[in-house]
């Protein structure tokens, strides 16, 4: 049987947003994407006072033009709005049109492709931190808006090491990764580190099981030490999976056929089971690039095609199973939610994406929990190569808002063969 089911697309306005993500409110907008200094692949951090350029894009899915404007807002390591006022973080205005565009040509699905930079002549930004851009469509409703960017500016006043390890305080070599960080203020002046110091951790830029909250263990003159910690233990998963279509009449890695349907194209990945062994393949932790036969980039000749995911799980009662991945903006919504169909048996969602190259895996999340398990869909193996990015804030008392004083990524590899 033909698995073709296309969802009805709901999206929900988070409370809050908690990693750096570009994420779309709206059916109407696609392929949400930030690029820092040409590099698709870069987690967007700035250095405050420096060179970096931050090249924001996304997809409205018509050939009408849209008087689009973003607003930035500058957030707590929360991710909550602080207390500054737009001329503490902004030098220049607030509520700039987006001036580039450019319609999509000879695609079945019509779009037209935006983009913004920023700084620019017309804004740049004065203080690290924590950053969201809300775009708005000034011709729709224009206080609610249709698509979220987020991204950070560093100062970089201090020093951290950190490693990633498999052999856990709870386990060994089995299905966790623990990291550990000392961050070094020498140089710096920190008057209560055990208050002032604020650190978070992320593992492949996830939403869902973001770290924070969590106190040194060890405390001298000039280092924190971030060691032994529970807190710190993740599910290491599985490297993501994979698929490839930059040619609708060429299908590509685990793509079992494309076919044109009412003057759309519908891709059918190849039906994913549960994984009881760790893969071999290599990944780019959930991100994904738009990439067609003409070469890689942003490009308005990409088409779009409506990928159909499915999953050859048994049926689990008390939680749903969601999409994760760069694809659905590392978060759980309901877009990215797959549902269970009893008469083929498997689960199954669809997704309307540009041509390119995506990685994605499946998370369980209980129904009431805020606890996300991989166990069920990807399994759990120690040398799965994640990455985390650790945010190290500092607010001294009396300060109105929380600086970013030092980021470090780190990885957990294995030799391949």
């Amino acid at each position: 049987m033909l698995r073709i089911l296309i969802r009805i697309f709901l999206f929900f306005l988070p409370l809050v947003c908690n990693a750096q993500f570009a994420h779309t409110y709206s059916p109407d907008i696609r392929s949400p994407r930030m690029e820092l200094n040409g590099l698709w692949d870069a987690t967007p951090v700035m250095l405050l006072g420096g060179d970096d350029e931050l090249l924001f894009s996304f997809d409205e899915m018509s050939h009408t033009y849209h008087r689009f404007f973003y607003r930035i807002t500058h957030c707590n390591s929360d991710w909550t709005q602080s207390d500054l006022h737009p001329i503490d973080y902004i030098d220049g205005f607030n509520d700039v049109v987006v001036e580039d565009w450019e319609n999509s040509v000879n695609t079945t699905i019509l779009y037209t492709h935006y983009s913004f930079t920023l700084p620019n002549e017309n804004v740049s930004l004065k203080v690290s931190g924590n950053y969201k851009v809300e775009l708005f469509d000034d011709e729709a409703d224009a206080d609610t808006p249709v698509a979220l960017f987020t991204f950070t500016v560093v100062e970089p006043k201090v020093g951290i090491a950190a490693k990633v390890s498999g052999n856990t305080d709870v386990s060994l070599n089995e299905g966790e990764q623990q990291v550990s960080f000392v961050v070094d203020c020498s140089g710096y002046s920190v008057a209560s580190p055990s208050s002032d110091i604020k650190a978070v951790v992320v593992q492949n830029n996830r939403s869902d099981n973001i770290v924070r909250g969590i106190k040194p263990t060890y405390i001298t003159v000039d280092k924190l030490e971030y060691v032994y910690n529970e807190a710190l233990i993740f599910d290491a998963g599985n490297e993501y999976r994979r698929f490839e279509l930059t040619d609708p009449n060429a299908p590509a890695m685990n793509v079992e056929e494309v076919i044109l349907q009412d003057g759309e194209y519908h891709a059918l990945l190849f039906v994913d089971s549960p994984r009881t062994a760790h893969s071999n393949y290599y990944d780019e932790n959930g991100r994904y690039f738009v990439n067609t036969l003409e070469g890689q980039g942003e490009t308005v000749e990409a088409d779009y095609v409506y990928v159909h995911f499915a999953l050859d799980a048994p049926c689990r009662s008390g939680g749903d199973y969601y999409l994760m991945g760069e694809l659905c903006g590392n978060r759980l919504v309901e877009l990215s939610r797959l549902e269970y169909d009893a008469a083929e048996g498997y689960y199954h969602t669809t997704q309307l994406l540009k041509l390119g190259v995506y990685n994605y895996m499946y998370v369980w999340r209980p129904r009431g929990s805020d606890k996300t398990l991989t166990e069920y869909s990807e399994g759990n193996f120690y040398n799965t190569e994640n990455e985390y990015l650790i945010y190290i804030y500092h607010r001294a008392t009396g300060e109105r808002y929380d600086k970013l004083v030092g980021v470090q990524r780190v990885g957990y590899s294995i030799e391949r063969n």
